[in-house]
């Protein structure tokens, strides 16, 4: 495939779909259409019509096979689906699939209308095991490079992308030493605080970063729904409460050997469970916030994570330490 094709528009590649059954059709009634149908494609989905031929949405084959025969496939197909419309490039719908993981993409004209689709198989000029996960995850990833390939631009170009995000940090270190400044009183008599706050900010942000890599892994999903989106917060959040509990504890014990007393290092064992457990609520909620706004999660979420996880635990590190030790 020739750097021509990436600007075609998707209907010079689009194949016929068989799979294609009607949404007034019962489960009996689909699987029998489709028995007398010759299918000589790979079959990875079965798309659901009305009767003007616009696609309505797209049954899993689970369903298809375990549920009663006689429902309508209107009540058990799933609506959200993921299409291309049918004047986009050929390098619109590879983006689709590298996002998305998919196996076909369906293609539908301006009203709805279902054209054909378009097999995985056309971009990478091979077929391949669905069940073979790892081989399927190597090619939606190779997709993923020619993209980049063919979106190479300048190197201001990529500046003036990366550039404001940095900014983030920036702006971050700025309020630190602020924050660090009006709490001199009790760096000053404690040094012991000031010596572990490049262990504490590492903490947060080790763990904000891998909290944001699950967040960012949740969306990499075909369907984004925000029930699952809560129950993974929930679930990360979890998991990091424990995390959190156990660094406190592990530095809060290993500062006693410093000899500023007991007060002093369950202030940083505080600190780091709560900065812990606050930054990773930020790198867990804010990939969720850039994706909702239409931003790209994977080029913002890393320096704004950053940035919350580095102000918050510092002022909650040095406003515990202020209010317990003065």
């Amino acid at each position: 495939m020739n750097h021509q094709d990436f600007k075609r528009r998707v209907t010079d590649f689009v194949e016929p779909v068989k799979t294609v059954i009607n949404m007034n059709q019962t489960i009996e009634e689909a699987i029998q259409s489709l028995r007398n149908k010759d299918v000589t494609h790979t079959i990875s989905y079965f798309y659901v019509i009305d009767e003007e031929n616009k696609l309505v949405g797209v049954v899993p084959t689970r369903k298809l096979l375990f549920c009663d025969p006689t429902l309508k496939i209107s009540s058990v197909m799933e609506t959200s689906i993921i299409k291309v419309q049918s004047d986009k490039t050929l390098q619109d719908a590879m983006e689709v699939f590298a996002h998305r993981n998919l196996l076909a993409l369906p293609v539908v004209d301006q009203e709805g209308h279902l054209v054909g689709m378009i097999d995985v198989g056309t971009y990478t000029e091979e077929s391949f095991d669905v069940a073979d996960a790892q081989h399927r995850q190597d090619v939606f990833q190779m997709i993923g490079v020619t993209i980049e390939e063919e979106k190479k631009v300048s190197m201001w170009k990529h500046y003036r992308l990366r550039m404001p995000w940095l900014f983030c940090n920036i702006f971050a270190g700025v309020i630190c030493a602020i924050i660090s400044r009006i709490n001199e009183e009790v760096l000053s008599r404690f040094l012991m605080l000031a010596m572990f706050i490049p262990l504490v900010l590492t903490l947060s942000e080790s763990t904000s970063m891998q909290s944001m890599t699950q967040s960012l892994q949740f969306l990499r999903r075909p369907k984004f729904k925000l029930s699952q989106a809560l129950k993974t917060v929930f679930n990360e959040w979890q998991v990091m409460i424990i995390v959190a509990v156990s660094c406190g504890l592990f530095v809060g014990g290993i500062s006693l050997f410093w000899g500023d007393g007991f007060l002093a290092s369950f202030t940083i064992a505080s600190g780091i469970t709560i900065g812990i457990t606050t930054s990773v609520s930020f790198g867990i909620l804010i990939p969720i916030f850039l994706h909702t706004t239409r931003l790209d999660p994977k080029v913002a979420s890393g320096p704004v994570v950053l940035m919350f996880a580095d102000i918050l635990t510092t002022l909650l590190y040095l406003t515990l330490a202020s209010w317990w030790l003065l």
